[in-house]
C-alpha cells in the first residue's frame, strides 16, 4: 500500500511539471500562429507582380533611389534564392536604408548614404516573405512615413 502511494506521489511530481511546461509553450504557439497568419495573408498576394531590376550575370540588380520622403521604386520584388544587388542612392539629402527584419550579413543599417555616393548591398534572397523598407537616417519631418516594400516570392 505504501509503495502505491509513493508511486502516485512520484507520478504527480513528474506529470505536474510536464503539464505546466507544456502550457507555457502555448505562448510560443500563439506567436507562431500570428506569424503564420501574416504569412498566409501575403501568400500569393504578390505572385503576379513582375520582378524588379534586371538580371546581370546571375545577379538581380535593382537601383533604389531615396528621396525625401519615399523610395523609388516603392516596391522591390525578387525571387527566392536569387543573388540580389541593391544600388541605393540618396537623391537629395543623406539617407539610410534597412529592410526591416531581413538579415543582410555584413551590412550596417546605420550606414549613411550621401548624395552622389551610391551604396551597393549584395545578399541572397533566401526567405520568402514581405518586409518594410525604411530610412534609418533622419531626413526631415516626413522621415517616419518613408517606407517601401521588399517582396521575395
Amino acid at each position: 500500500m505504501a509503495q502505491g502511494k509513493i508511486k502516485g506521489i512520484c507520478m504527480i511530481f513528474f506529470i505536474v511539471p510536464f503539464l505546466f511546461l507544456s502550457g507555457c509553450g502555448r505562448l510560443e504557439d500563439s506567436d507562431t500562429l500570428k506569424a503564420r497568419k501574416v504569412l498566409n495573408y501575403h501568400q500569393g498576394k504578390f505572385d503576379n507582380e513582375p520582378v524588379s531590376g534586371k538580371l546581370e550575370g546571375g545577379v538581380r540588380v535593382v537601383e533604389v533611389k531615396a528621396y525625401r520622403f519615399f523610395f523609388e521604386p516603392p516596391k522591390i520584388v525578387v525571387n527566392k534564392g536569387e543573388k540580389i544587388r541593391l544600388v541605393v542612392s540618396a537623391e537629395d539629402v543623406p539617407h539610410g536604408f534597412e529592410i526591416e527584419g531581413f538579415e543582410i550579413p555584413g551590412y550596417n543599417i546605420e550606414t549613411v548614404i550621401m548624395p552622389g555616393f551610391p551604396m551597393t548591398i549584395d545578399f541572397i534572397a533566401d526567405e520568402k516573405g514581405v518586409w518594410d523598407i525604411i530610412c534609418t537616417i533622419y531626413c526631415g519631418f516626413g522621415h517616419s512615413t518613408m517606407k517601401g516594400l521588399f517582396i521575395v516570392k
